[in-house]
């Protein structure tokens, strides 16, 4: 989207954004050009099926585990992969089989028993108390501590800004909300941040620790067998 520009309320120690190549960024869009021109030849109709443009699809699942995720995964280290993993001697994938049911937690995940109290149909009658053993849970501060210890942590948007966008025609602008790191809240909430007095000795700059919360299992629809 053109004329868009960024207002940080204050000096930006590092950007986040500069770690995107300029190739990956597109000057057009394919698709939006054909919904304009729906007359036009469907640029999806030369697309050829997997494992093009690979040799087989062992090397396009690969490729395609490569490409997905994360930029940060290095030619370096999908050789690394190749040669000293999938292409060792002693390597089997059937020893994988069950690999997830048998995997072991972190230090940093904590087993507790959980009580569940469920209550009766009537009032008079005492509920009944049900312990569900082998609970793993994982502390918040944990969880903080391993996503800004982790590479990707250098993609952070750590300081929230005002994306604005100014109009080509009659230079009036608007404020664009996009991101969670964008809106007023998030504004606000910093500004009060940086009024409150620092700890002593401490010259680290404050920030806010965006969390969602979601679960893979929740219940939407009564129609569907919709999650979220």
């Amino acid at each position: 989207m053109l004329g868009l520009s960024r207002q940080y309320p204050q000096h930006l120690s590092f950007e986040p954004d500069r770690f995107v190549p300029s190739l990956l960024l597109a000057s057009t869009s394919p698709t939006t050009a054909y919904r304009q021109n729906a007359q036009g030849p469907d640029p999806l109709a030369g697309v050829s099926e997997p494992p093009h443009p690979f040799q087989n699809m062992t090397i396009y699942h690969l490729m395609t585990w490569m490409n997905s995720s994360s930029y940060q995964k290095s030619q370096t280290e999908v050789m690394h992969l190749i040669k000293d993993v999938i292409q060792a001697k002693d390597f089997n994938p059937k020893d994988l089989d069950g690999f997830l049911e048998t995997a072991t937690f972190p230090n940093n995940w904590v087993k507790t028993d959980v009580n569940l109290d469920i209550p009766s149909k009537s009032k008079d009658v005492q509920g009944v108390s049900f312990s569900v053993p082998g609970f793993h849970y994982r502390p918040l501060v944990a969880v903080i501590h391993a996503a800004f210890s982790d590479i990707q942590a250098n993609t952070f948007h750590l300081f929230p800004f005002k994306c604005l966008w100014k109009d080509p025609l009659d230079g009036h602008e608007e404020h664009v909300f996009d991101e969670l790191y964008t809106s007023d809240s998030w504004l606000e909430a910093q500004d009060n941040l940086q009024r409150q007095p620092k700890e002593p000795g401490c010259s680290l700059k404050c920030i806010i620790t965006g969390l969602m919360f979601f679960s893979d299992a929740t219940h939407l629809t009564n129609f569907r067998m919709a999650k979220a």
